[in-house]
This record gives C-alpha cells, structure tokens and sequence, in this order.
C-alpha cells in the first residue's frame, strides 16, 4: 500500500511538472530553440530532478521538444508552413466537433463561454484571455462526445499556440464576435451553422497572422 502511495504522489508531481513545463513554453516564458535542461526546470519549479525528468521524457516524445545531435533538448520550433498545415488540419478538426457539440454542450458551459466572452471584451488579449480562449476551444471539443477527436484537437491547439510572430495586432471585438457567435449556434442547437462559425473564426486567425507577417 505504501509503494501504491509512493507511485501515486510520482504521477502527480509528474503532472504538475508536465503542466507547468508546458505552461512556460506556450506562454514563451521558455522560447522556441531554446535549451531546456532538467536542472534549469527544476530549480524555476523547485522540484525534483524525478518529476521533471519524466514530464521532460513526455513532452520530448510529443515532440514539443526536440534532441539536438549534441544530445541537448531545446523548444521545437514550428515554421510558419506547418502552423498552416496545422490550422488547416484544426479547421477540419474544430468544425466537426462544434457541429457535434450543437445541442448537447450544457447550459453551464455555455454561460462560462459567455462569461469569457465577456471578460475579453473588457480586458482585450491579455494571459488571462489566451487560457480562457483555449478553455473555450477545450470545452466544445469535449462536448463533441468524441474523445478521440478532442484530444487530437488538444494536441493540434498545442502545436499552433507554439507559433510566436512577436505581438500579433489586437482584434478583440472581431473575436468576441466570433466566440459570439459559435456560442449562439451551439445554444440552438444546430450544427452546421456551429461548424460554419467555428470555420470563420479560424478562417479569420489565418488571414490576421497572414496580414501580420505582410507587415514586417
């Protein structure tokens, strides 16, 4: 029983570890290309070395870090033309599971979309506003019904948040339109207007990350 404990307490510091390793790196605390070292996380997270080594081990073989030919393990940097790809996959992917999620999403969710809706509107693309936006997206994967499906989306979200072109110009009334939108569809019930709001929104990511890097 005491080694079920021991095990048990491993996994979770193992996660906290993974979630805040993760964290660091989609908010860009930790850069793409940069060195990542056991010892360097631990000590930010002042944890153990055991805990880091796996989530390190875990985010290695989701390829969010990759082993140089020297051995070192940086951030992976994306290119501008697998961001592409990947939004074009999260299109397809995001599209489906708001249709799916039309009608079946509980009026709890729903009024918390409305509540980040709201917030955004208020406080604009600040930290906050990136992890209500991806609890947003999360929320309607989840309530597809399909698992498989909303992990995939999870893990495509992940790759495309990674993509870092400096400060992309603010369009908070656009987006809260957006959100609005997708939110109403979801609330009636019907599908293939869900899926048709969810694929403009992302529609309208490309275009904005497009119009930025004409700008540079």
């Amino acid at each position: 029983m005491k080694r079920d404990n021991v095990n048990s307490e491993s996994r979770s510091l193992s996660a906290i570890a993974y979630g805040a390793l993760l964290d660091m790196i989609l908010r860009g605390t930790i850069a793409p290309g940069e060195l990542v070292t056991e010892r360097q996380i631990a000590a930010r997270l002042d944890m153990s070395r055991t805990p880091v080594r796996e989530a390190v081990r875990r985010l290695e073989g989701e390829g969010t870090l990759e082993r140089q030919r020297t051995g070192a393990l940086v951030v992976r940097p994306y290119s501008m033309e697998e961001f592409l790809h990947a939004l074009a996959v999260r299109r397809l992917l995001e599209g489906e599971a708001a249709r799916l999620a039309a009608g079946k999403i509980s009026p709890k969710l729903l009024a918390a979309a409305r509540e980040r809706i709201d917030r955004l509107r208020r406080e604009g693309l600040a930290d906050a506003a990136h992890q209500d936006d991806r609890d947003f997206h999360d929320a309607i994967a989840q309530a597809s019904g399909n698992p498989v499906l909303a992990n995939a989306i999870a893990d495509l979200r992940k790759r495309t948040a990674m993509f870092r072109l400096g400060r992309l110009p603010e369009h908070r009334d656009m987006v809260c339109a957006e959100h609005l939108a997708i939110v109403e569809a979801l609330e009636r019930g019907q599908g293939e207007a869900a899926r048709d709001a969810m694929h403009a929104h992302i529609d309208n990511v490309r275009a904005h990350l497009l119009q930025r890097l004409a700008a540079l």
